[in-house]
């Protein structure tokens, strides 16, 4: 019983952290702030966690792995669209994804943990493609590395804009993140591989209820 209200209580905590982190930045958000919002004691608190940067690390270090899990598909290009469509619907789901994109555009952490989420989408993006070329998914003008980095780039811009310039208060982000899928998937797979790819605004959310 001991160790399942430990349990919970680091959950609070990270919980708490994601939303408050996401919502304020790394800078503006206290420790006072993390006890306020989860409502547990300070001594709960500094069981688990030594400082504000201890629960940040923390944050990245228990998110789950890579782009979102999915599951293997007929086509490697399948998978790497349904690892964006999976992350953005955990970026508007998970407060805890939350936490850690505006974590890793934040200067106030050191930069081998801010870069290990970008990193992290750049070789999974990497791999598939690399993997699609093996299988004859893409066209021969396609650079593997340069395409992998922009789509990164780009759904960071969008995930960045729909958050903070836009009222995205539907499925905004979702729309923004299928139209750039569709225009990068036009003109990096082959046609009868493009005509094949499911790119739907809701195949994010599905593949997460799955």
């Amino acid at each position: 019983m001991r160790q399942e209200r430990a349990k919970r209580t680091r959950r609070q905590i990270l919980d708490a952290a994601g939303k408050l982190f996401a919502a304020l930045g790394y800078e503006r958000a206290t420790v006072v702030d993390l006890l306020s919002h989860s409502g547990v004691t300070k001594g709960a608190f500094y069981f688990h966690f030594s400082s504000k940067e201890d629960v940040a690390r923390a944050l990245f270090r228990d998110r789950s792995p890579r782009q979102g899990l999915v599951a293997p598909q007929e086509f490697r290009l399948q998978e790497l669209v349904d690892g964006h469509l999976v992350l953005t619907s955990r970026l508007r789901n998970d407060a805890r994804e939350r936490g850690c994109f505006r974590l890793c555009l934040e200067q106030g952490l050191d930069d081998e943990l801010r870069r290990s989420w970008l990193l992290e989408r750049i070789v999974f993006n990497e791999e598939l493609l690399a993997a699609a070329r093996e299988e004859g998914e893409l066209s021969a003008h396609v650079s593997v590395r340069e395409t992998a980095e922009f789509l990164v780039s780009a759904c960071v811009g969008l995930q960045l804009m729909s958050q903070t310039v836009i009222d995205d208060a539907d499925t905004g982000m979702e729309r923004r993140i299928v139209l750039l899928l569709r225009n990068v998937m036009s003109d990096i797979a082959v046609p009868d591989v493009y005509a094949e790819l499911d790119i739907d605004q809701d195949r994010g959310i599905k593949l997460l209820e799955m």
